[in-house]
């Protein structure tokens, strides 16, 4: 793995990854089917997520060159998720040895998501950008806290602790965006929950829908004794995201309404990072 910086006065660092994935154990999650597929299953909506959640700010971006700070950031943003699609990817086309062949699932994502691009306005394709971003960074943070010690292949775990540091940083970028296109009223706040519980509920469908497209392909579909390792995992986890999910439907919700940077910082030591210069989460 090879990192570079490009930092030029964001608030946080585009870094250039480069992963190896070419050692990948079949079950690098706690050496069980079930879990491997269900992040793998998540890992194959990244690629086109991220070009799409570019696509909807970088349509909307030239309104926002006024504030400089902000348009700096937005820059950062799509090259921090340029870098995401690009390492997820690869990890999938290493993944195609066990005849998993996740790019399938990469490629249903680009269709529904293009389908949804086509038909909504600019604005609503923000919100979902906004909404997705949020569902992500509550994920990322447990993610950071306990969920990658249930990851035994090292590269695979630095890909989602580099993902998950990086979501951090940005999780506010596409918010502000909107807020500062479309103010924080009523109008904006009717659309943006309303986006989000839609959101909400395609990204739980398609989640749900690869993680069993994944574990029948391997020949696990009936293998009851890893899905109830499963819903052990779930159960322990959900716990924790739902209450987080529902802050968003708070009229005075901010993303950066709590701070990480305490974690981020110990995650980045754990994954090499730590000499990087200190950055601001925003």
């Amino acid at each position: 793995m090879t990192t570079a910086n490009n930092q030029a006065s964001t608030s946080f660092p585009v870094r250039r990854m480069d992963y190896e994935f070419d050692d990948m154990p079949k079950y690098w999650c706690d050496n069980e089917p079930s879990l491997t597929h269900y992040f793998t299953g998540l890992s194959t909506l990244f690629p086109e997520g991220e070009s799409y959640f570019v696509r909807s700010v970088r349509a909307l971006r030239p309104r926002a060159k006024a504030n400089k700070q902000l348009d700096r950031d937005i820059g950062a943003f799509i090259g921090q998720e340029a870098m995401h699609s690009k390492e997820h990817h690869a990890f999938h086309v290493s993944a195609q040895k066990y005849d998993l062949d996740p790019e399938s699932l990469e490629r249903v994502t680009g269709t529904v998501l293009k389908g949804i691009e086509s038909l909504f306005p600019e604005k609503w394709n923000l919100l979902v950008t906004v909404g997705l971003e949020h569902y992500t960074a509550v994920l990322v943070t447990t993610m950071m806290r306990s969920t990658h010690t249930y990851m035994k292949d090292e590269t695979i775990r630095n890909l989602w602790l580099w993902h998950s540091i990086e979501e951090t940083e940005h999780k506010a970028v596409a918010f502000d965006l909107y807020q500062y296109l479309y103010g924080e009223g009523l109008t904006a706040y009717v659309p943006r929950v309303a986006i989000f519980t839609l959101s909400l509920a395609l990204i739980t469908t398609l989640s749900t829908a690869y993680h069993i497209v994944l574990m029948k392909r391997d020949g696990q579909l009936f293998n009851l004794k890893t899905w109830r390792r499963f819903a052990a995992f779930a159960r322990q986890h959900y716990k924790i995201f739902i209450p987080q999910f529902l802050d968003y439907y708070r009229t005075d919700f901010h993303p950066n309404d709590v701070d990480e940077s305490d974690l981020v910082a110990r995650t980045r030591e754990m994954i090499g990072l730590g000499g990087e210069a200190a950055q601001a989460t925003h």
